[in-house]
Protein backbone atom coordinates (compact mmCIF):
# COMPACT_ATOMS: atom_id res chain seq x y z
CA UNK A 1 0.00 0.00 0.00
CA UNK A 2 0.89 3.38 -0.92
CA UNK A 3 2.24 5.51 2.06
CA UNK A 4 -0.61 8.26 1.18
CA UNK A 5 -3.15 5.28 1.50
CA UNK A 6 -1.30 3.94 4.88
CA UNK A 7 -1.57 7.67 6.11
CA UNK A 8 -5.41 7.22 4.58
CA UNK A 9 -6.16 4.58 6.91
CA UNK A 10 -4.41 5.36 9.69
CA UNK A 11 -6.58 8.53 9.88
CA UNK A 12 -9.93 6.61 9.37
CA UNK A 13 -9.40 4.15 12.42
CA UNK A 14 -8.09 7.57 14.55
CA UNK A 15 -11.53 8.94 13.65
CA UNK A 16 -13.27 5.58 15.10
CA UNK A 17 -10.43 5.56 17.66
CA UNK A 18 -11.80 8.70 18.99
CA UNK A 19 -15.77 7.89 18.73
CA UNK A 20 -14.81 4.62 21.01
CA UNK A 21 -12.63 7.04 23.69
CA UNK A 22 -15.67 9.77 23.78
CA UNK A 23 -18.51 6.83 24.17
CA UNK A 24 -16.49 5.01 26.88
CA UNK A 25 -15.68 8.37 29.01
CA UNK A 26 -18.98 9.96 28.52
CA UNK A 27 -21.29 7.25 28.60
CA UNK A 28 -24.17 8.93 26.51
CA UNK A 29 -27.55 7.49 26.21
CA UNK A 30 -28.92 4.88 23.38
CA UNK A 31 -29.87 8.33 20.83
CA UNK A 32 -26.36 10.04 21.36
CA UNK A 33 -24.08 6.74 21.30
CA UNK A 34 -26.92 6.40 17.75
CA UNK A 35 -25.68 9.57 16.67
CA UNK A 36 -21.99 9.85 17.29
CA UNK A 37 -22.03 6.51 15.49
CA UNK A 38 -23.53 7.82 12.45
CA UNK A 39 -21.45 10.91 12.35
CA UNK A 40 -18.18 9.06 12.62
CA UNK A 41 -19.57 6.82 9.61
CA UNK A 42 -19.93 10.20 7.69
CA UNK A 43 -16.59 11.59 8.62
CA UNK A 44 -15.11 7.85 7.28
CA UNK A 45 -16.64 8.33 4.13
CA UNK A 46 -15.27 11.37 3.53
CA UNK A 47 -11.75 10.04 3.96
CA UNK A 48 -12.84 6.69 1.90
CA UNK A 49 -13.46 9.23 -1.70
CA UNK A 50 -9.83 10.04 -1.51
CA UNK A 51 -9.74 6.05 -2.07
CA UNK A 52 -12.56 5.71 -4.83
CA UNK A 53 -9.84 4.46 -7.38
CA UNK A 54 -8.71 1.49 -4.97
CA UNK A 55 -12.21 0.77 -4.24
CA UNK A 56 -13.09 0.44 -7.72
CA UNK A 57 -10.01 -1.61 -8.49
CA UNK A 58 -10.99 -4.03 -5.60
CA UNK A 59 -14.53 -4.47 -6.34
CA UNK A 60 -13.65 -4.77 -10.03
CA UNK A 61 -11.17 -7.87 -8.91
CA UNK A 62 -13.60 -9.41 -6.81
CA UNK A 63 -16.29 -9.37 -9.74
CA UNK A 64 -13.90 -11.42 -11.71
CA UNK A 65 -14.90 -14.25 -9.92
CA UNK A 66 -17.31 -16.48 -10.64
CA UNK A 67 -20.74 -17.47 -8.69
CA UNK A 68 -20.63 -20.57 -7.49
CA UNK A 69 -19.33 -23.42 -4.73
CA UNK A 70 -15.93 -23.46 -7.10
CA UNK A 71 -15.44 -19.90 -6.53
CA UNK A 72 -12.40 -18.20 -5.16
CA UNK A 73 -14.06 -16.26 -2.32
CA UNK A 74 -12.48 -13.54 0.14
CA UNK A 75 -10.99 -15.16 2.67
CA UNK A 76 -12.74 -15.38 6.37
CA UNK A 77 -16.32 -14.90 4.02
CA UNK A 78 -18.79 -16.63 1.42
CA UNK A 79 -20.21 -13.76 0.24
CA UNK A 80 -19.18 -12.06 -3.17
CA UNK A 81 -19.27 -8.99 -3.79
CA UNK A 82 -20.93 -8.96 -7.37
CA UNK A 83 -23.67 -6.80 -8.79
CA UNK A 84 -27.20 -7.80 -9.59
CA UNK A 85 -26.48 -7.26 -13.15
CA UNK A 86 -23.32 -9.83 -12.84
CA UNK A 87 -25.67 -12.45 -10.72
CA UNK A 88 -27.96 -12.45 -13.73
CA UNK A 89 -25.33 -12.78 -16.43
CA UNK A 90 -24.23 -15.75 -14.18
CA UNK A 91 -27.93 -17.29 -14.19
CA UNK A 92 -28.38 -16.82 -10.66
CA UNK A 93 -31.79 -15.22 -11.84
CA UNK A 94 -33.72 -14.11 -14.74
CA UNK A 95 -33.38 -10.69 -15.76
CA UNK A 96 -37.23 -9.96 -15.12
CA UNK A 97 -36.41 -10.94 -11.70
CA UNK A 98 -34.05 -8.69 -11.39
CA UNK A 99 -35.56 -5.83 -12.92
CA UNK A 100 -38.94 -6.38 -10.47
CA UNK A 101 -36.57 -6.86 -7.69
CA UNK A 102 -35.12 -3.48 -8.69
CA UNK A 103 -38.32 -1.80 -8.55
CA UNK A 104 -39.27 -3.19 -5.58
CA UNK A 105 -36.51 -1.66 -3.73
CA UNK A 106 -37.58 1.74 -5.69
CA UNK A 107 -40.95 1.13 -3.19
CA UNK A 108 -38.70 0.49 -0.48
CA UNK A 109 -40.30 -2.74 -0.14
CA UNK A 110 -39.41 -5.34 2.39
CA UNK A 111 -37.27 -8.30 0.99
CA UNK A 112 -36.94 -11.52 2.60
CA UNK A 113 -34.37 -13.65 0.74
CA UNK A 114 -34.66 -17.34 1.68
CA UNK A 115 -32.66 -20.90 0.85
CA UNK A 116 -30.70 -23.70 2.38
CA UNK A 117 -27.42 -23.51 3.33
CA UNK A 118 -24.59 -22.18 0.90
CA UNK A 119 -27.30 -21.19 -1.51
CA UNK A 120 -26.10 -17.43 -1.99
CA UNK A 121 -28.32 -15.42 0.10
CA UNK A 122 -25.87 -13.04 1.46
CA UNK A 123 -24.23 -12.77 -1.99
CA UNK A 124 -27.66 -11.44 -3.51
CA UNK A 125 -28.41 -9.34 -0.29
CA UNK A 126 -25.11 -7.95 -1.28
CA UNK A 127 -25.87 -7.00 -4.70
CA UNK A 128 -29.82 -5.51 -3.92
CA UNK A 129 -28.08 -3.12 -1.24
CA UNK A 130 -25.42 -2.06 -3.91
CA UNK A 131 -28.52 -0.98 -5.82
CA UNK A 132 -29.59 1.47 -3.25
CA UNK A 133 -29.35 5.53 -3.57
CA UNK A 134 -25.95 6.38 -2.21
CA UNK A 135 -27.94 9.05 0.12
CA UNK A 136 -29.92 6.28 1.85
CA UNK A 137 -29.50 5.83 5.78
CA UNK A 138 -28.82 2.20 6.25
CA UNK A 139 -28.36 0.25 9.78
CA UNK A 140 -27.25 -3.17 9.70
CA UNK A 141 -27.57 -5.75 12.44
CA UNK A 142 -25.26 -8.88 12.89
CA UNK A 143 -23.13 -10.58 14.71
CA UNK A 144 -20.56 -11.17 12.52
CA UNK A 145 -17.56 -8.80 12.68
CA UNK A 146 -17.13 -8.65 8.88
CA UNK A 147 -20.66 -7.72 7.40
CA UNK A 148 -21.43 -7.51 3.99
CA UNK A 149 -18.19 -6.33 2.03
CA UNK A 150 -20.95 -3.34 0.08
CA UNK A 151 -21.67 -1.70 3.36
CA UNK A 152 -18.09 -1.08 3.56
CA UNK A 153 -18.49 1.42 0.40
CA UNK A 154 -21.26 3.10 1.33
CA UNK A 155 -21.99 6.52 3.44
CA UNK A 156 -24.78 6.88 6.25
CA UNK A 157 -24.30 3.40 7.04
CA UNK A 158 -24.01 2.23 11.08
CA UNK A 159 -23.60 -1.33 11.56
CA UNK A 160 -24.77 -2.78 15.10
CA UNK A 161 -23.40 -5.90 16.49
CA UNK A 162 -25.98 -8.93 18.75
CA UNK A 163 -26.10 -12.30 18.12
CA UNK A 164 -29.15 -13.82 17.02
CA UNK A 165 -31.66 -15.44 18.64
CA UNK A 166 -31.12 -13.25 21.85
CA UNK A 167 -32.95 -10.59 23.64
CA UNK A 168 -29.77 -8.49 23.12
CA UNK A 169 -30.91 -8.46 19.24
CA UNK A 170 -34.59 -8.00 19.94
CA UNK A 171 -33.52 -4.66 21.57
CA UNK A 172 -30.96 -3.84 18.52
CA UNK A 173 -33.91 -3.87 15.98
CA UNK A 174 -35.89 -1.55 18.38
CA UNK A 175 -32.79 0.87 18.32
CA UNK A 176 -32.30 0.50 14.87
CA UNK A 177 -35.79 1.37 14.27
CA UNK A 178 -35.45 4.12 16.46
CA UNK A 179 -32.84 5.88 14.52
CA UNK A 180 -35.29 5.88 11.24
CA UNK A 181 -32.92 4.73 8.85
CA UNK A 182 -34.20 4.45 5.33
CA UNK A 183 -33.32 0.62 5.41
CA UNK A 184 -32.64 -1.55 8.42
CA UNK A 185 -30.75 -4.64 6.71
CA UNK A 186 -30.28 -7.85 9.12
CA UNK A 187 -28.10 -10.25 8.67
CA UNK A 188 -29.19 -13.97 8.73
CA UNK A 189 -33.02 -14.23 10.87
CA UNK A 190 -33.38 -17.16 13.29
CA UNK A 191 -37.09 -18.12 14.33
CA UNK A 192 -37.04 -16.06 17.33
CA UNK A 193 -35.72 -12.86 15.57
CA UNK A 194 -38.56 -12.85 12.91
CA UNK A 195 -40.88 -11.37 14.68
CA UNK A 196 -39.96 -8.56 16.23
CA UNK A 197 -37.93 -7.51 13.28
CA UNK A 198 -41.15 -7.62 11.19
CA UNK A 199 -42.54 -5.33 14.53
CA UNK A 200 -40.22 -2.74 14.15
CA UNK A 201 -40.62 -2.50 10.53
CA UNK A 202 -44.46 -1.66 10.79
CA UNK A 203 -44.22 0.78 12.97
CA UNK A 204 -41.80 2.81 10.96
CA UNK A 205 -41.49 4.08 7.22
CA UNK A 206 -38.25 1.78 7.05
CA UNK A 207 -37.52 -0.59 4.36
CA UNK A 208 -36.30 -4.19 5.58
CA UNK A 209 -34.20 -6.42 3.50
CA UNK A 210 -32.46 -9.85 5.02
CA UNK A 211 -31.86 -13.56 5.11
CA UNK A 212 -33.78 -17.12 6.49
CA UNK A 213 -32.28 -20.28 6.36
CA UNK A 214 -35.19 -22.23 4.99
CA UNK A 215 -35.58 -24.97 2.72
CA UNK A 216 -39.69 -24.07 2.28
CA UNK A 217 -40.56 -20.29 3.08
CA UNK A 218 -44.09 -21.29 3.20
CA UNK A 219 -43.12 -23.57 6.40
CA UNK A 220 -41.05 -20.71 7.95
CA UNK A 221 -43.71 -18.12 7.28
CA UNK A 222 -46.81 -20.00 9.06
CA UNK A 223 -43.66 -21.03 12.17
CA UNK A 224 -43.74 -17.11 12.35
CA UNK A 225 -47.48 -16.41 12.42
CA UNK A 226 -47.78 -19.40 14.94
CA UNK A 227 -45.42 -17.63 17.31
CA UNK A 228 -46.84 -14.60 17.42
CA UNK A 229 -50.69 -13.46 16.63
CA UNK A 230 -49.70 -9.74 15.68
CA UNK A 231 -47.03 -11.32 12.78
CA UNK A 232 -50.23 -11.51 10.52
CA UNK A 233 -51.00 -8.21 11.23
CA UNK A 234 -46.99 -7.00 10.46
CA UNK A 235 -47.15 -9.32 6.95
CA UNK A 236 -50.71 -7.79 5.61
CA UNK A 237 -49.10 -4.38 6.52
CA UNK A 238 -45.49 -4.81 4.81
CA UNK A 239 -46.61 -7.24 2.08
CA UNK A 240 -43.30 -8.60 1.82
CA UNK A 241 -41.60 -10.27 -1.09
CA UNK A 242 -39.43 -13.41 -0.37
CA UNK A 243 -36.98 -14.61 -2.88
CA UNK A 244 -36.21 -18.25 -2.75
CA UNK A 245 -33.20 -19.79 -3.82
CA UNK A 246 -31.87 -23.17 -4.21
CA UNK A 247 -28.79 -25.36 -5.40
CA UNK A 248 -28.91 -26.88 -9.10
CA UNK A 249 -27.66 -30.05 -10.08
CA UNK A 250 -24.26 -28.44 -10.33
CA UNK A 251 -24.86 -26.94 -7.12
CA UNK A 252 -24.89 -23.81 -8.07
CA UNK A 253 -27.18 -21.20 -6.34
CA UNK A 254 -30.89 -19.99 -8.69
CA UNK A 255 -34.02 -17.69 -7.91
CA UNK A 256 -36.22 -20.36 -8.45
CA UNK A 257 -39.37 -18.84 -6.97
CA UNK A 258 -40.03 -14.54 -5.92
CA UNK A 259 -43.29 -14.49 -3.71
CA UNK A 260 -45.86 -11.89 -2.52
CA UNK A 261 -46.82 -12.66 1.40
CA UNK A 262 -49.75 -11.06 2.96
CA UNK A 263 -52.66 -12.54 5.54
CA UNK A 264 -56.15 -13.02 5.25
CA UNK A 265 -58.14 -12.99 9.11
CA UNK A 266 -54.62 -14.78 10.20
CA UNK A 267 -54.03 -16.97 7.51
CA UNK A 268 -51.06 -17.17 5.42
CA UNK A 269 -51.60 -15.75 1.57
CA UNK A 270 -49.01 -16.54 -1.28
CA UNK A 271 -49.27 -14.70 -4.51
CA UNK A 272 -46.42 -16.12 -7.04
CA UNK A 273 -44.65 -13.57 -9.14
CA UNK A 274 -44.57 -14.61 -12.59
CA UNK A 275 -41.95 -13.43 -15.24
CA UNK A 276 -43.97 -11.59 -17.48
CA UNK A 277 -41.31 -10.21 -20.09
CA UNK A 278 -37.08 -10.27 -20.55
CA UNK A 279 -36.45 -6.47 -20.21
CA UNK A 280 -32.42 -5.99 -19.10
CA UNK A 281 -32.08 -5.44 -15.72
CA UNK A 282 -30.27 -2.30 -14.51
CA UNK A 283 -30.42 0.86 -11.92
CA UNK A 284 -32.84 3.08 -11.69
CA UNK A 285 -32.44 5.62 -14.12
CA UNK A 286 -30.98 3.34 -16.51
CA UNK A 287 -27.56 3.64 -14.66
CA UNK A 288 -25.23 0.90 -13.95
CA UNK A 289 -24.18 0.88 -10.00
CA UNK A 290 -21.02 1.42 -8.81
CA UNK A 291 -19.95 -2.50 -8.68
CA UNK A 292 -21.51 -3.12 -12.11
CA UNK A 293 -19.43 -0.13 -13.56
CA UNK A 294 -16.52 -1.65 -12.05
CA UNK A 295 -17.20 -4.97 -13.57
CA UNK A 296 -17.52 -3.77 -16.94
CA UNK A 297 -14.44 -2.01 -16.70
CA UNK A 298 -12.84 -4.79 -15.52
CA UNK A 299 -14.14 -6.92 -18.64
CA UNK A 300 -13.18 -4.15 -21.00
CA UNK A 301 -9.30 -4.40 -19.29
CA UNK A 302 -9.21 -8.14 -19.52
Amino acid sequence: MATFDRILASYEQGIKKLADDLIAENNPPDEERSNLLMLTRMLQALVTTYQTHQLDRAAALQATKPVGPGAAIPRGSGILNVSLRRLVDDALMTPWYARFLNSSLGLKRTIIISGGPKAGKSTLLNALIDLLPRDHRIVAIDDADEGLPILKMRSFTVQLKAKRGTPARISTFRKAADMRPTWMVAGELVRRDAPPFLEYLTGSSTGGLTTVQSLDPETTLNEWLAMNKATAEHLRKLNPLVVHLELDEEDRPRVVRVIEVTTDRGNLVITPREQVDSEQVGVQGGQRSDLAKAEQQAAIAG
